[in-house]
């Protein structure tokens, strides 16, 4: 099975039919399909849905490609079930993940900076109360 999981978490971008794989590994569909299930515990489908949906969250994540090319980069068929596989997954589109992580990666930035203390040097200390303290004089 793991030769079968393997092949999967390779190829998930391509067009992928249990058929296709009890084929090539010499194993009826029907046991293929039942073996998959009792092993992981979801079906063939589902179980290449979550593969697709977390590597298209990993590059919602990590780049800024368009959504139509993630979706195709990542095999589903079309925009309608990347949406609907995504949604079922993460409880959200694809667009809205992004943005959500984008604004909570955002105001994690902005919270680092107004938690961020400098500490100068007396000179430089001087320096900047002296420039602040130009416009009264």
């Amino acid at each position: 099975m793991r030769k079968i999981i393997h092949y999967i978490d390779e190829h998930y971008s391509e067009k992928l039919l249990l058929s296709d794989i009890a084929l090539k590994e010499d194993l009826s569909l029907t046991y293929l399909s039942h073996f998959f299930k009792d092993y992981l515990g979801i079906p063939f489908q589902e179980y290449l849905a979550k593969i697709r949906c977390e590597k298209a969250r990993q590059l919602l994540l990590l780049t800024d490609f368009p959504l139509l090319d993630i979706c195709m980069s990542c095999g589903f068929s079309d925009s309608k079930y990347f949406n609907s596989g995504f949604r079922r997954q993460y409880g959200c589109s694809p667009k809205e993940y992004r943005l959500n992580f984008r604004h909570d990666q955002l105001k994690q930035q902005q919270k680092s900076m107004l938690t961020t203390q400098e500490f100068l040097s007396a000179a430089s200390s001087i320096v900047i109360l002296e420039r602040c303290l130009l416009p009264f004089q």
